[in-house]
């Protein structure tokens, strides 16, 4: 009896991490939920920076993911990654982005053959 408690605990917890995921992570090269304007804007106002500038004020740490899900689909670009990280920095009041890593990593977690992160540090000029 205590065995099949132990497989039925373990099974929801594997079931409930395949629902889970960031709420910024998207499928593929897929335009982004943000509207058009927005997304150049973001593009336009936010600098990637090598290293952070003098002066600058660290906001957060902004993350963004791409899941590729059929193979039959394009794979996710870092280019498309690094506008989201962008994208979520202007959500945030940013100027600009620093210390961008890019990486693939597993999806099957969620659902995904594997997911291309990105995190950045976001800040403000003064």
């Amino acid at each position: 009896m205590r065995f099949y408690g132990v497989g039925i605990a373990l099974l929801c917890g594997l079931l409930s991490g395949c629902g889970s995921h960031s709420s910024n992570l998207q499928v593929g090269n897929e335009q982004s939920y943000t509207s058009l304007k927005d997304q150049r804007e973001a593009v336009r106002t936010i600098k990637e920076y090598k290293a952070l500038p003098a002066g600058a004020v660290m906001l957060s740490e902004v993350s963004a993911g791409r899941c590729h899900r059929s193979f039959v689909e394009e794979a996710p670009s870092e280019a498309a990654v690094l506008v989201d990280l962008k994208i979520a920095a202007f959500a945030q009041g940013a100027d600009g982005i620093t210390d961008v890593t890019i990486s693939k990593e597993s999806g099957l977690n969620r659902n995904c053959w594997y997911v291309l992160g990105g995190t950045a540090k976001a800040f403000t000029l003064q």
